[in-house]
């Protein structure tokens, strides 16, 4: 358990002891996040997330591997607002592969609106689900949301809406992300970074081309627990390639 905990705050993912230290407005926010002294790079590399996905850009790569999902053992245990975002952690066990690689599945959580923007638009929210190799290296799953009728599998995680600010709850919740993802599964990939401190950029990211859908409240009971905007702008695209599999 060490390990994880060691891999996870290395790369910024949980709430570090620099927490207070960023934030999404004021003199802490994403245009002074290279200021702020936390060993990011956040204001250095040019391979930032999240950025504008232009469709008519995109390389369609039919030799892109295969994303196979593997998330049958990791339950959720333990659901934590943490001031910057709601985050369900995940039991050990539950991964994926892609490209050859096993990532294994730590948490998801949740920005409004949507920081990816596809042909410039942007959805309600953007769910990431972090997923991370034993050589320290990153894929982060973007699912966007957008509005329509409940969704009943992610009710499974009610229990967050009662959550206090700043409060975090042990929970032993069966809970499969592959149900929760679109039935169509394409995606678009690209090389980027954390969209948090400290920015770090050898994240892959694999954001899937379909939304899924949540109701309006259950859109506005995870934005009771985000900051008014968790959402950080658009980066250059710096000559990156966009690929998509289909």
């Amino acid at each position: 358990m060490k390990k994880i905990i060691y891999s996870l705050a290395l790369l910024g993912i949980t709430v570090a002891n620099a927490q207070e230290h960023w934030s999404y407005e004021g003199d802490t926010s994403p245009e002074h996040w290279a200021e702020l002294g936390i060993g990011t790079t956040c204001g250095v590399s040019k391979s930032q997330s999240p950025i504008n996905i232009y469709t008519e850009n995109v390389k369609l790569d039919k030799s892109l591997p295969k994303l196979s999902f593997n998330y049958d053992l990791g339950d959720i245990k333990d659901i934590e607002d943490n001031g910057h975002s709601l985050q369900f952690d995940f039991k050990e066990g539950s991964y994926i592969t892609f490209n050859g690689k096993k990532y294994a599945l730590y948490q998801f959580h949740a920005h409004e609106e949507s920081e990816h923007t596809i042909d410039g638009v942007r959805y309600p929210l953007e769910l990431h689900f972090v997923h991370i190799a034993e050589d320290k290296s990153v894929t982060v799953i973007g699912v966007m949301v957008k509005e329509g009728s409940e969704n009943s599998y992610f009710e499974r995680l009610k229990v967050f809406k009662t959550l206090e600010k700043g409060a975090k709850e042990d929970t032993d919740i069966e809970f499969n992300p592959e149900k929760l993802f679109p039935k169509n599964k394409d995606f678009y990939t690209y090389q980027g970074s954390l969209t948090t401190p400290p920015c770090s950029d050898n994240v892959t990211w694999i954001v899937f081309k379909n939304p899924i859908t949540l109701s309006e409240n259950e859109v506005n009971d995870i934005a009771a627990h985000l900051p008014k905007s968790n959402t950080r702008p658009i980066q250059p695209l710096n000559g990156r390639t966009i690929s998509a599999n289909k």
